[in-house]
């Protein structure tokens, strides 16, 4: 091993044992998501509110943009802007996009949105983050050097005409506990509609002569429209070994709910 690759493991080695507490020092905002009804034509005028809650030092700021998906378990998967078809970043404006923040201040982003005339019905999203850290922070000279910057997101979701809200429940799948991972069940779900949806709900699991073995809880998934992808609901513990029969009743935001039924084997 070199002596820069020497620097660079060593580096790697500060920052993940240090960056949690001198994680405390970035920015936050308000609020960290919003959805916004709206036309095509539309033009829409919003902020968003970056905070310092330290009580010292002054922190750099600067904004930047990302799109997302979500992968096949769940996941975010973060992506350059225009990425998808969904995307909303070509039609945002954002300003400042750089400044400074002392302890206890709160400044004001304010960004515009222009839904074009012609856009297709359903939802689409992005990302404004800021990023930040302590003003004139470098690299030592000579030595092991590490900027240390935090990352945070306003999630912007654009409803645009008439919605609809689907989804169905393809199948189920188990996850034991893994470290501090605790046990899941997986519903495998498909979201049919055009628009961005937030499930909740829970999912029983009985035996095959049908008394209740354990119940898992659903709590404030996103799901896109068009992707499928695994929704988790987080059991009290491990499940024995066994076949068992699996029901989950979600929550998205209508009258009526989404419901489906299947079987899990835990060997």
């Amino acid at each position: 091993m070199n002596l820069n690759q020497s620097r660079r493991l060593l580096a790697y080695f500060y920052a993940l044992f240090l960056g949690a507490a001198l994680g405390q020092t970035g920015v936050g905002v308000s609020p960290p998501r919003v959805e916004i009804e709206a036309q095509p034509g539309d033009v829409i005028q919003r902020a968003v509110a970056v905070d310092h809650p330290g009580d010292r030092g002054v922190l750099e700021v600067t904004a930047g943009f990302n799109d997302f998906l979500l992968g096949p378990k769940g996941n975010a998967l973060y992506l350059s802007p225009g990425a998808h078809e969904r995307s909303l970043l070509s039609w945002m404006s954002v300003g400042p996009l750089k400044f400074d923040l002392a302890p206890k201040e709160v400044r004001e982003v304010a960004y515009t949105i222009r839904v074009p005339a012609d856009a297709k019905p359903g939802s689409y999203w992005g990302i404004v983050f800021f990023d930040s850290g302590p003003k004139g922070q470098n690299p030592a000279q000579g030595g092991v050097g590490v900027r240390f910057r935090v990352r945070v997101g306003h999630v912007i979701y654009v409803h645009v005409g008439k919605l609809e809200r689907a989804g169905e429940i393809l199948g189920f799948g188990y996850q034991p506990a893994v470290g501090k991972q605790g046990a899941q069940l997986r519903v495998n779900f498909q979201n049919t509609g055009n628009a961005a949806i937030r499930l909740n709900g829970r999912v029983e699991v009985r035996d095959d002569e049908g008394q209740l073995v354990s119940v898992g809880r659903v709590e404030d998934v996103a799901s896109l429209p068009g992707l499928t992808h695994e929704v988790g609901a987080a059991l009290p513990g491990n499940l024995p070994p066994g076949s068992y029969v699996v029901l989950a009743v979600l929550d998205y935001g209508q009258k009526d709910l989404i419901a489906g039924e299947g079987r899990v084997t835990v060997p």
